[in-house]
């Protein structure tokens, strides 16, 4: 196992690490591949709030001081704007760095600064039936399975049901590693 996993503020060698690496359906998984994405915006979101302090927010994961991967949080509502803010988490990793418990190490890390550093009460996620390997991240961190949002993702020419994760700020411990 990796001896260091660290998240920390994304720069611009990063953004070109992710548009090599994750513009291909090899590159970004067949659960990641929407087509190929223009990154323009996403470097002017760098640019102007380093992808920190908005609706979508973005880290670089790193191993040992060397780049593994991203991790991001949007904002989601389920009411009104003022009163019903939960961030939804969701995670890339390089391609080298896949199947090694990376993925798990640096969700839970998100969920921790989440929990630490905003005051929402809810961390979501949602992956593929299909995608075991998140699936049982998720389960490892502690979010809890709450149903299928039916045909809820566009991708690879097709309709995708989506299951929907989440946990609470009282079932995380933010003490554990």
């Amino acid at each position: 196992m990796p001896d260091h996993l660290a998240l920390r503020p994304v720069t611009e060698a990063d953004l070109d690490a992710f548009d090599s690496a994750f513009q291909s359906e090899s590159g970004a998984t067949p659960y990641q591949w929407f087509g190929f994405t223009p990154t323009i915006a996403l470097r002017e979101v760098l640019r102007t709030r380093g992808l920190l302090a908005g609706a979508d927010n973005m880290l670089a994961v790193t191993v040992d001081g060397e780049l593994a991967g991203r991790v991001e949080w949007l904002e989601r509502r389920w009411g009104r704007r003022d009163t019903s803010l939960c961030w939804e988490i969701a995670a890339g990793l390089l391609p080298d760095w896949r199947g090694r418990g990376i993925g798990t190490r640096a969700q839970r890390e998100l969920v921790r600064y989440l929990f630490t550093h905003t005051r929402v009460e809810r961390v979501q996620a949602t992956t593929d039936p299909e995608n075991i390997a998140e699936t049982r991240c998720l389960e490892k961190i502690g979010f809890r399975l709450e149903g299928v949002v039916r045909r809820a993702q566009w991708r690879g020419g097709r309709w995708h049901d989506q299951l929907l994760f989440s946990i609470l700020r009282d079932e995380f411990d933010l003490a554990s590693g």
